[in-house]
């Protein structure tokens, strides 16, 4: 089982004349003007939480857009900052935005565009040519902004998702001594739905100036060598492992994220239990049951479908009435565009329409909250008394929450409720498998999981947190730079 001792080691002796850069769309740490001064703060949930852990051991350079009210002011004349705050381990690069790239980049092709492209939730993707011609811009920008700070060194530059589909072949035109290693983060989809992009052709060569391709799921990487046997001429390998498009090699796997589990469980231990007085305040009695969900208000996290389950669970089971109650931790999230705004209020209309059917005056199911919690302890408190954690994608990456929950729960009190078509399902086949669309299975997966038996559900974390601990973060990444730098 690998540790940081391990990847330490293993980039040390590995990369021990390259220069280490990891490229990402979110920033590990933002700055931001409050009244009392400048502010650092942690942004909670996706990839750059995992990053933000390879690039303290590597100490290399970190470079991702500066979106905090106060990232200018911190910088020097690089845009460079060392961080975390106190350690100082690692170089973070800020690349800085214009309102105009945000709107057609961001919020334009990579969110309205990709997103919707590359989950299969039948929101259907819009192709503005004004936001592709702002894609490839800031693709530009960030290839130019790792070239300069390569110089003449040899360096090793981990790509990291959908917002970089063209940076690699950038890299690669440079004729710099650079391995190239880019990790797809969410999923692939099938060529019959990647054919509609206009700029298939153009993301397809991108992708392939990697050295390695990398996807969470088999059924991901297969996709993705479909999409190029229909759309280029190349040379594909007998295992499909292995693309060859003018004369440039691009090795394809799966390589299922791990996270830290030694982190979370020291982070678990080291959190305050939140105090039954305070849920009986939060939730205005004292509930026997907690069921927990921690999703970005996303249309892809399957919080609708969710709602629906829990309704049909108390229509089946109305003796659970007062005894159960569903905490939504669910921040806005993509808030520009309209199909988020419009994803929003149908939960928050559905999630009123189930309280009005249900409320007994003093009582009702549904809570939520439309902030993040400060901090991730604050999450895993509330992980710690959830007896039920669901987990409900549509269609998803991977899906930390998921593993994060089985590690910090109470093994004897807590089942997760787990969407198969989440990358995390793989690892967590001891958890309650459901199919999110399915509504009257998924009430009777909420049913089973709070009645399942205590020494099984102890069984059943327990062989998780097995494979979770095995299949770690830094084993993961110890296998990603290996396949990227050797054949």
């Amino acid at each position: 089982m690998s540790n940081r001792d391990s990847l330490e080691k293993y980039i040390r002796k590995n990369l021990k004349d390259r220069s280490f850069y990891i490229v990402t769309n979110r920033e590990p740490y933002i700055h931001n003007k409050t009244f009392e001064g400048i502010e650092v703060t942690r942004p909670s949930g996706g990839a750059h939480t995992l990053l933000e852990l390879i690039a303290r051991v590597s100490q290399g350079t970190y470079i991702a857009h500066g979106a905090g009210s106060a990232d200018k002011q911190v910088v020097d004349k690089n845009n460079c900052i060392k961080m975390p705050p106190k350690e100082k381990l690692f170089t973070l690069k800020r690349v800085f935005l214009s309102k105009k790239e945000l709107e057609y980049f961001y919020y334009g092709f990579t969110n309205q565009t990709l997103w919707p492209l590359c989950h299969a939730v039948f929101v259907k993707p819009e192709f503005n040519p004004l936001w592709w011609e702002s894609y490839k811009e800031v693709n530009r920008k960030f290839a130019q902004t790792v070239l300069d700070d390569v110089g003449d060194k040899k360096a090793f530059v981990w790509v990291n998702d959908y917002h970089f589909c063209l940076l690699p072949q950038m890299l690669r035109e440079s004729g710099k001594d650079i391995k190239i290693g880019t990790f797809w983060h969410i999923p692939w989809p099938t060529y019959e739905i990647f054919r509609v992009n206009p700029w298939a052709k153009e993301l397809l060569i991108g992708l392939l100036g990697s050295d390695l391709l990398a996807f969470h799921r088999g059924y991901q990487a297969q996709n993705f060598v479909q999409s190029v046997q229909r759309e280029l001429e190349a040379k594909i390998g007998h295992e499909q492992s292995k693309i060859v498009y003018k004369e440039h090699l691009t090795k394809i796997e799966n390589l299922e994220a791990g996270i830290d589990y030694q982190e979370i469980v020291d982070l678990n231990n080291k959190g305050k239990t939140i105090r039954r007085s305070f849920m009986t305040k939060l939730f205005g009695m004292d509930i026997p049951f907690l069921i927990l969900g921690v999703d970005r208000l996303d249309y892809t996290k399957g919080i609708i479908e969710r709602l629906k389950m829990i309704d049909r669970f108390f229509e089946k089971h109305p003796e659970y009435i007062e005894k159960v109650v569903y905490y939504g931790i669910m921040p806005q999230s993509r808030f520009h565009i309209p199909a988020y705004r419009a994803y929003a209020k149908n939960v928050t209309d559905l999630a009123e329409k189930i309280n009005w059917k249900y409320s007994t005056g003093r009582w009702v199911p549904i809570h939520y909250t439309l902030n993040g919690l400060s901090g991730r302890d604050k999450v895993f408190q509330y992980y710690k008394q959830a007896n039920v954690c669901l987990v409900t994608s549509l269609d998803d990456g991977m899906n930390l929450v998921a593993k994060e929950y089985v590690i910090a729960c109470d093994a004897e009190k807590g089942s997760l409720v787990l969407s198969k078509f989440t990358g995390a399902s793989n690892d967590l086949r001891y958890s309650t498998l459901i199919n999110p669309y399915n509504i009257e299975e998924g009430a009777d997966a909420i049913f089973k999981a709070l009645n399942m038996d205590p020494k099984d559900r102890k069984i059943r974390n327990l062989k998780m947190r097995k494979e979770l601990k095995e299949r770690n973060i830094y084993n993961w990444a110890i296998r990603f730079i290996e396949k990227t730098l050797y054949e």
